[in-house]
Parts: structure tokens; C-alpha cells; sequence
């Protein structure tokens, strides 16, 4: 008797163990058990990477107060930062700032990356397009422009980022809206510069946001001729829209994870991120950086605008010979 009892007592245990070795939750703690890393391939300063910090701000009180850190990634037109976040498959302790440049430099080409590689989680922010000009312009209204470059082919020119750009195609967008009026595109390394080139008077525009311009606004130094979409600080500008171009290019910023992330993980990390940008901070910063709040109704209808995004940047690039395979 004493020895099978004593076989019986061996039994339990060992059927424990075996069954909580193979139970979902071998020891693993709840998410998050760890500090949460949100990857930034912008520049250090600019606006998407000051996204990224003013999330890792107001985040730990919504993710158990776990440590949030920014980690840096620059290189390859972000392709360093994206092959790290892809690298981490399945872990929702990492996630992602994508941007409209993003989705640019995969229709590009220039980047290995599509937008399956990546979980979308939550659009947070779009900051339109605009068309500013010197105080003492002679263009009035964005008609005035488009009329002059009609009126005079090659003559008027545009200053903005990049060559192939969000800025850049969000401009190109604006002048097929127009019937293609022959208005020259000179490209900038910065927002910065391009604005500094319009005020020198070396371009008769410059296509960029408004929080690059604002200061120059203030300074009664610039106008703006329109807007992509209406914004609180510019109420009285009106917008594309108002001037008979049905489009609104914006540069947008949001969040993704890595890929392989589970449809409840996704949707817990949405509900926490969100209650982020709700935060007091977060807000602040959002007033300061001059940002509109442009959530969607949920990730997938991120996604679906992510890869939109893709196709309607390549179509254009395509239009306009500029894709790297071509």
C-alpha cells in the first residue's frame, strides 16, 4: 500500500509538471513585461522623431509603467530602422513611427519593404500640405499662380524636400489637379532651406507644412495661398478645396508593430496607444507642433491607407518617370 501510494503521489506531480510545461503560460508575465522600444528612423529634431518622443513621454502610465525609449535608427532612406523592427517578429514590446515618407520610398523602390512587412496599429496625426509665398508676392491666390505658370511655361518656380518626396508628390498632385501647368519643382535637402529660398526670392513659392512656415507667418514675412485641409491656426486660409481642387495631400505619421503580431495584441496596443495621445502631454505637444489629431476608425482602415498610399505614390512616380526599376 505505502509503495503505491507513494507511486500515486509521483504521478500527480509528474502530471503537473507536465501539463504546466505545456499550458500557454510557462512563466511568461502579461504585456508588457518589459521596457517598450518605439523606433524612430526620422532625423533627430524633426518632426516624426518628435512624435516618437512625445509618445515615449506620455506612454508608461498606460503601458504598467513600463520604461518607453526612442531608439534611433537612421540610414537607407529607413531602411535600417524598418529591417530592425521586421527583425523583431512578433513582439509587441517594439513599435514603429511610419510616416508618409515611408510609404513614398516603398513605391520608390528604394526601399526593400512593403506594407505586409509591418502590423499597423494607429494613425495619429496628418499635417497638410500648403503653398506659401513672400509678403510682397504678387500672387494673391493659389489661382494667381497656377495662371502665371499657364501664362508663362517653365517660369514660375516651386521650392519644397527632396526630389521624390511626400512634399513632392503631394505638390504634384496639386498641379495634375490643376491640368499640369508647366510650374519648375526646385528641390531642397530641408523644409527649412526650401522656405529660405522662397524668402530670398530665388523661388516664387515654396510647397511645404505649416509649422516650418509658421514662425514667418508671425513675423508678417509670408502668407499662405491654401491649404490642403483646414487648420485651427490658419482658419481664414482657404483651403484646396475652396479654390476648385478636389485633393488633400498631407504628410501623415502613425504607429506600427512588427509583423506576426496576434489580432488581440494589435488591439490591446491600439486601445493603450490611444489613451496616450488622450494624455494632458500629449496634447500640448500636439498644439505646439500645429498637428491634427487623424485617427481612423481602426488598424485595419490603417492598413488599407498604408497600401493605398503605396499604389497611388507609385502610379504617380510611374506618370512622371521617376520609379528606380523604370
Amino acid at each position: 500500500m505505502i509503495v503505491a501510494r507513494a507511486w500515486l503521489r509521483c504521478f500527480a506531480v509528474s502530471a503537473v509538471l507536465i501539463l504546466g510545461a505545456c499550458g500557454p503560460a510557462t512563466g511568461e508575465a502579461p504585456f508588457p513585461n518589459r521596457a517598450i522600444e518605439i523606433v524612430s528612423w526620422a532625423t533627430p529634431g524633426g518632426p516624426s522623431d518628435l512624435l516618437a518622443r512625445a509618445l515615449a513621454d506620455a506612454a508608461p502610465d498606460h503601458f504598467e509603467g513600463q520604461r518607453v525609449t526612442v531608439m534611433t535608427r537612421q540610414g537607407g532612406a529607413g531602411a535600417a530602422g524598418m529591417q530592425y523592427l521586421k527583425g523583431r517578429a512578433g513582439d509587441p514590446h517594439v513599435l514603429g513611427v511610419f510616416t508618409a515618407s515611408g510609404t513614398v520610398n516603398m513605391a520608390t523602390g528604394r526601399i526593400p519593404f512593403a506594407p505586409g512587412d509591418f502590423t499597423p496599429i494607429l494613425r495619429i496625426q496628418v499635417d497638410p500640405f500648403l503653398v506659401a509665398v513672400r509678403e510682397d508676392s504678387p500672387f494673391r491666390t493659389l489661382d494667381d499662380l497656377i495662371e502665371a505658370a499657364r501664362a508663362r511655361p517653365g517660369e514660375v518656380s516651386m521650392s519644397g524636400f527632396g526630389a521624390a518626396s511626400a512634399h513632392f508628390l503631394g505638390f504634384q498632385r496639386l498641379r495634375a489637379a490643376a491640368g499640369d501647368p508647366d510650374i519648375r519643382w526646385i528641390a531642397y535637402e530641408g523644409s527649412g532651406d526650401a522656405v529660405v529660398a522662397a524668402l530670398g526670392g530665388h523661388t516664387d513659392a515654396v510647397h511645404t507644412n505649416y509649422n516650418i512656415v509658421r514662425e514667418h507667418l508671425r513675423a508678417g514675412t509670408m502668407r499662405v495661398l491654401a491649404v490642403a485641409l483646414p487648420l485651427t491656426a490658419l482658419s481664414d486660409t482657404p483651403t484646396y478645396l475652396d479654390g476648385g481642387y478636389d485633393l488633400t495631400p498631407v504628410h501623415w505619421r502613425g504607429v506600427v508593430g512588427p509583423p506576426g503580431l496576434a489580432p488581440e495584441v494589435r488591439a490591446d496596443l491600439r486601445e493603450r496607444l490611444l489613451a496616450t495621445i488622450r494624455t494632458a502631454g500629449f496634447e500640448e505637444y500636439m498644439a505646439r507642433a500645429a498637428m491634427e489629431y487623424a485617427v481612423m476608425e481602426d488598424s485595419d482602415a490603417f492598413g488599407a491607407w498604408i497600401a493605398e498610399e503605396v499604389d497611388t505614390s507609385r502610379a504617380l512616380l510611374g506618370r512622371l518617370g521617376l520609379l528606380m526599376n523604370e
